[in-house]
Formats: C-alpha cells, sequence, structure tokens
C-alpha cells in the first residue's frame, strides 16, 4: 500500500523556490529592493553547492521576508508566497501580538476612544516599552500619536455617515482605510474638501479594515471576513449608483487586483457572460492591442488547469469580487478622469516649497499612472519633482515595519528610497500611501504630506 503524504506548507514555498531559480530573472532585478529573492536565491545557491537541505525553519523565515509589495514580475508566484505564509499560520498559529496589531480598525477604536490616555501610556518610556513588547513592537519603532476626534466622528457630525439622496452628476461612497480613519484624519477631512470642491457629493458607508494586514500576516480567516464585509457594503454603494472611491493605493490596491485574482475564471462569472463550455473567456484590458471591448478566448481543454480561481478569496462571489474591482477608483485617478473643476483657492502653505512626490508600490500597481503629479504640477508648478523608477519601497509594509523581528529589514529594504529623497533636499514629501507616510517621519528631516492636503 502507498502512504500519500499530505501537503505542506514547505512543499508550497519549495514551488516557489524551485521555479524562481529556474527563471534566475529575480535574482538580479530584485536583489536591491526586495528580502525575499535574495534569501531565496542565497538557500538555493547553499542546497546546490553543498547538498544541504533547506530546512522548514529556514524556509519560513524566508516567506516571512515577502510585504507583498507586489514589485516582482510574478503575481502567481507572490500569491503562492502567500499561500505558504497562510499554510503556515494554520500549522503554527499567530503570535497574540500580531493578531491584535492586524486588526488596525480595532486597534484604532480602542485607543481613539481616550485617545490622550493611549498617548500618554504609548510615550512613556516604562509603559511604552512594556505595551511594545507585549504587542512585539520593537523598541525603536516610534508609534503614531492618536487624534482627539478619528474621521468616523467628524463624519457623522457632518451627516456624511447618511447615504445622500442628492441630483448631484457625481456621487461617490469614500473607503477610506483604517489609518487614515484612526491615525490620519485630516488627510480624509482634505478628501471629502477636494471632492466636493469638484462638484461631487460625498458619502462615508459603513466600513471596515479591508483585509490586506490580515491578508499580509497569513490570517486567510479574517482577511476574508474583511473582505467579504467590504464587498457587500461597496456592491450595496454601487446597485444605489455611487462610484467607489480610496484615498488609500493599498486598499484600492486589495480591492482592484488582489480580490478580482482568479475571478474572471470562476464558473460564476463563465456562466453569467455566456461562456461556451469548452471556452474560458477573460475580457481585454483598455490597453488590448486592437484597442477594442470584448473577451480574449482560451480552450478549456489546455488552459483549463492553469485558469482557475482557487486563492484566498476564491471562497467569495466572483461577480460581486470583479463588480467592485471595475468600480473603485483612486481619488486622484477619479477626479483626473471625470475633469477637475475644483473651484477652491490652492494651499498657499506651500506655494514656492520643493517637494518630492514618491508614487507608492501598491498604487504603481493599479497601472494608473500619476495623477497626482500631474494634479500638484498643474497647482505648483515645477516645483513638483518625482521619484522616478518601478522597483522602490519603503520597507515600512503596513504592520509588518512596526514588529520586532521585522524593523532591520524594514529599515534596509527603505535604504534606498530614502537615499534617493535625501538627494532632492525638499521641504516636502508627498505620497499617498500611509505607511509609507509612518516610515518617512521616522527616518528623515521632511515633512510628509498626502496630495489631497495640497490640493
Amino acid at each position: 500500500m502507498v502512504k500519500i503524504l499530505s501537503h505542506t506548507p514547505e512543499d508550497t514555498a519549495r514551488g516557489v523556490i524551485d521555479r524562481c531559480a529556474d527563471c534566475d530573472v529575480c535574482r538580479h532585478l530584485m536583489d536591491i529592493n526586495c528580502l525575499l529573492f535574495p534569501e531565496l536565491f542565497r538557500l538555493f545557491d547553499r542546497e546546490k553547492e553543498t547538498g544541504r537541505v533547506i530546512e522548514r525553519d529556514e524556509i519560513k523565515k524566508m516567506i516571512d521576508l515577502c510585504n507583498f509589495c507586489a514589485l516582482c514580475p510574478c503575481p502567481n508566484i507572490r500569491s503562492e508566497i502567500m499561500r505558504a505564509k497562510a499554510e503556515f499560520v494554520d500549522q503554527d498559529g499567530l503570535k497574540k501580538g500580531v493578531r491584535l496589531l492586524e486588526d488596525v480598525a480595532l486597534v484604532g477604536k480602542i485607543c481613539g476612544t481616550f485617545p490622550g490616555m493611549a498617548n500618554a501610556l504609548l510615550g512613556s518610556a516604562f509603559t511604552g516599552k512594556t505595551i511594545k513588547r507585549a504587542l512585539g513592537i520593537h523598541p525603536e519603532r516610534k508609534l503614531p500619536k492618536f487624534p482627539r476626534q478619528s474621521f468616523q466622528a467628524w463624519a457623522e457630525n457632518r451627516g456624511l455617515d447618511k447615504r445622500p439622496r442628492t441630483r448631484e452628476p457625481r456621487k461617490v461612497a469614500y473607503f477610506v482605510g483604517c489609518t487614515a480613519s484612526y491615525l490620519y484624519p485630516q488627510v480624509a477631512k482634505a478628501a471629502v474638501a477636494f471632492l466636493e470642491a469638484s462638484g461631487i457629493s460625498v458619502w462615508f458607508p459603513p466600513q471596515q479594515c479591508c483585509g490586506m494586514p490580515a491578508y499580509l500576516e497569513g490570517d486567510k480567516k479574517r482577511a476574508l471576513k474583511f473582505a467579504q464585509a467590504g464587498l457587500e457594503q461597496l456592491c450595496d454603494a454601487l446597485d444605489d449608483g455611487f462610484d467607489i472611491v480610496t484615498s488609500c493605493p493599498t486598499c484600492g490596491f486589495m480591492f482592484r487586483n488582489l480580490l478580482k485574482s482568479g475571478a474572471y475564471y470562476a464558473k460564476e462569472y463563465q456562466t453569467a457572460i455566456g461562456a461556451a463550455p469548452d471556452l474560458i473567456l477573460t475580457p481585454k484590458s483598455e490597453n488590448s492591442v486592437d484597442g477594442k471591448p470584448g473577451f480574449f478566448k482560451h480552450k478549456k481543454a489546455i488552459y483549463g488547469k492553469i485558469l482557475v480561481d482557487d486563492g484566498v478569496f476564491a471562497d467569495i462571489s466572483a461577480l460581486k469580487r470583479v463588480k467592485v474591482a471595475e468600480h473603485i477608483f483612486d481619488i486622484g485617478e477619479y477626479v483626473v478622469r471625470i475633469g477637475n473643476n475644483a473651484k477652491h483657492p490652492v494651499n498657499t502653505d506651500h506655494i514656492g516649497s520643493k517637494m518630492v512626490y514618491f508614487p507608492p508600490c501598491h498604487q504603481r500597481e493599479l497601472n494608473m499612472g500619476k495623477p497626482y503629479l500631474k494634479l500638484l504640477r498643474d497647482l505648483y508648478g515645477e516645483n513638483v519633482s518625482s521619484i522616478d523608477g518601478d522597483l522602490y519601497c519603503c520597507g515600512m509594509a503596513g504592520i509588518m515595519g512596526f514588529k520586532q523581528d521585522f524593523h532591520a529589514s524594514s529599515r534596509n529594504l527603505g535604504k534606498n528610497l530614502l537615499a534617493a529623497i535625501g538627494q532632492t533636499a525638499p521641504d516636502l514629501i508627498v505620497t499617498d500611501c500611509l505607511s509609507c507616510r509612518l516610515q518617512f517621519e521616522q527616518f528623515t528631516p521632511y515633512a510628509v504630506k498626502h496630495p489631497v492636503e495640497l490640493l
């Protein structure tokens, strides 16, 4: 009788190692601005040279180096890395501190209820150190101060949480994101002002975390819970005629790219578009060669085992995942797309300031160009420069940058970007990623703003 061995997270990770080593492109492409691939090739080379098999703990530590910046060229590889991380969590569990940190909204609500007390405790040399140790936060990582009023409270006071019945030609449901809601409410307030000044009615619907922090930590169950809730709320807004916008590139990446992955191949979607039984149809992008809308046709006999919806979010309705993905926009992208008719004055506080704009990793993955750079240059002219290059990463990686065992890696990952920013000697760093903002505020001497704060 042949004994069938069960699949292990090492098997999933080993598949990544073997495929990447066979390809070898990322050996040099990702060796500066990525932590995972240099370690992958180091372990693979050592195994080939010495015959010493890569051990489980080494594989797990390697997988934990991935911050899902999405800069690597193969979406299937990064998905397999996240699959391996989730499988390790299923076997080994998550540390209690990480489980709390990954629910950013919960932390924000708890600390935001008594912000003065929270800031005093976290800022104290003794209690701050104790709290960091309990949560697994590195002692040198600066913790942001909690504002006196969250964006949610401000929005409720203004009635933005009430679904508007308006005849405005444009109305949007604003998915804010946890960091803007609870740490940087001034960004979300500026976004509302910018949209309203552009003639757009704004609704702040019920919402919670998009699920990216939990997904990044391999917490599949919680990531699914958050993503499912978000999709239901946003589909409801779409059904009522709202467009969806966000000021957080990571939330945008989650809803527009990550959740949609594999959804086009699902039986539910294929049935809805009337695909023939022997074909798999995938929609053409706006940049298709012939420029015409429609579908690419793939023979199911050839691609049926390759084009499958088997990712982390496959249990969620493919139609809802596609629906939201195709109708969510970054605020800068949205305003440029419809034409910016804002009737408010420029923020004159920064006229003449030398600014450098950094388009963050997840924004670049949305393939929308640099709308904020255009808007900023329209107002501030050539005082606004940009960090060019698609492989820069700040290294903060959301909650990963707080963790005890990732702090040194976080600094190392962001050093090239910080050096590039330093060479411009700006008065102000501008970026739409609030995770990057946390990193810049700790490791640079420059002020940092979200583009909407300047618009």
